[in-house]
């Protein structure tokens, strides 16, 4: 029950600080973090990956606190992923807690992956994790693929390798693809 009045506290935080700093990420998160510190006494905290996506030019703003990298592949032949690691630490955990704000672009055709570690911890009945290698052997394989089509691979794949157990985390993904030109 803790869990989840803290969980939907951080998400009406983020709501509110959200409309007020609209293109300003850092800021948000700097605010959620003290009301997450003042309003709460619980040794609990939150990870985040907020961005700000401007879609007519692709450029995204992003503060990263604590949470798994997203994926950014581009639709260059041969270019890596590029991993949108945390910039900060958790939210909840630090007084004058400071995270850099961060500037990517997405090219038309660029997919940005977002999942929680309820995909790369997920356990099959042998208790071998999915992990990040397996989630980016699929998610390269997926090559120009529309969004749908990248997160319901994954999703399949994921329900294979797990071989009819259940995840133990939550399973969370989000698939944006740039439209190409």
């Amino acid at each position: 029950m803790g869990a989840a009045l803290f969980m939907a506290l951080s998400s009406t935080l983020f709501r509110t600080y959200a409309t007020q700093y609209a293109t300003l990420p850092v800021f948000a998160l700097s605010q959620v973090n003290e009301r997450i510190l003042s309003d709460t006494r619980s040794e609990m905290f939150v990870t985040a990956f907020y961005a700000v996506l401007e879609p007519e030019t692709g450029r995204m703003r992003y503060v990263n606190a604590g949470h798994n990298p997203p994926y950014l592949v581009s639709s260059q032949k041969g270019k890596p992923f590029d991993r949108l690691r945390a910039t900060g630490m958790a939210l909840g955990v630090m007084e004058d807690s400071v995270w850099q704000q961060k500037i990517v672009r997405l090219s038309p055709g660029d997919v940005l992956l977002l999942y929680t570690d309820g995909v790369t911890e997920a356990q099959d009945r042998a208790g071998r994790f999915y992990g990040e290698q397996r989630l980016q052997e699929v998610l390269r394989s997926l090559g120009s693929r529309p969004a749908n089509e990248i997160l319901e691979s994954i999703l399949a794949d994921l329900k294979s390798f797990l071989g009819g157990a259940s995840p133990q985390d939550d399973v969370t993904l989000v698939v944006l693809r740039r439209k190409p030109a």
